[in-house]
């Protein structure tokens, strides 16, 4: 039996609800048209209890099939994906205060969120000048090792923390989240190429209620990070507003 969801009163949720979602999230990794056994043994379900669900979303028409009986997702998750969006309030006069900050730094500016067990990128800011740009809207990465994970995972309420020990997933340490924490900033260069520094910092700072968190990156020395610093903090006051009065356009 599957274990109650903290906030919703003791009930439990439905495990063959769990396991279709599951499935969709396999799904979703994919990159071509599939068959029944490549999914179940991506989901690790067997062949026939995978190829009823996949049946079941053909019938609520989130998947369909070629004429080789391939399956491949519709744009009906789509609509999900831009309600997600529209929850989150992240439209396009938010797009639009990333781009000035941007043009304030002439720097690259990005706004991310935890999803699952990764940060994924909702929305960028580019100067009028041609700058490098490392991140992409929409590109997902780990939470560990990032100045925008670290942000995310310092302001996690403690059951958040524990969820993720708990599923493996790789946080930054107790003593760095109290570090940003205390900062009310993450900052670290990126090495890897030519050296990149990267600042993020919160949008709100109630722990359990930062969903998003602002970062602007440059060539190392271009910039003064202090300078950054503070004209990220005004911009997250500004994007903090904004997600709480605004449900207009999406970002795109």
């Amino acid at each position: 039996m599957a274990e109650s969801v903290p906030g919703t009163g003791g009930t439990a949720p439905l495990t063959s609800n769990l396991k279709m979602l599951r499935l969709l999230e396999e799904i979703a990794k994919t990159s071509a048209p599939f068959g029944v056994s490549e999914i179940a043994r991506r989901a690790g379900g067997s062949r026939s209890m995978v190829h009823r669900q996949l049946v079941t979303l053909v019938a609520a028409g989130w998947l369909q099939t070629d004429s080789q009986g391939a399956y491949s997702l519709t744009f009906s998750p789509v609509r999900v994906a831009q309600a997600a969006l529209r929850h989150a309030s992240v439209d396009q006069r938010i797009a639009e205060e990333l781009t000035r900050l941007a043009g304030e730094l002439g720097e690259g500016t990005s706004l991310g969120t935890l999803d699952g067990d990764s940060v994924t990128i909702v929305g960028r800011g580019l100067p009028p000048r041609n700058v490098h740009v490392s991140l992409e809207h929409g590109q997902r990465f780990g939470i560990a090792g990032s100045a925008l994970g670290s942000v995310l995972a310092s302001y996690l309420p403690d059951e958040e923390v524990e969820r993720f020990r708990r599923a493996n997933v790789e946080l930054p340490s107790a003593a760095e989240r109290a570090r940003v924490r205390s900062a009310g900033y993450a900052m670290l260069v990126d090495d890897e190429f030519d050296p990149i520094e990267i600042v993020a910092v919160p949008v709100g700072r109630a722990p359990g209620r930062v969903r998003f968190a602002l970062s602007a990156h440059w060539p190392h020395g271009r910039t003064k990070p202090d300078h950054v610093i503070s004209t990220l903090e005004a911009g997250a006051r500004a994007i903090e507003d904004l997600t709480v009065q605004s449900a207009g356009i999406l970002l795109t």
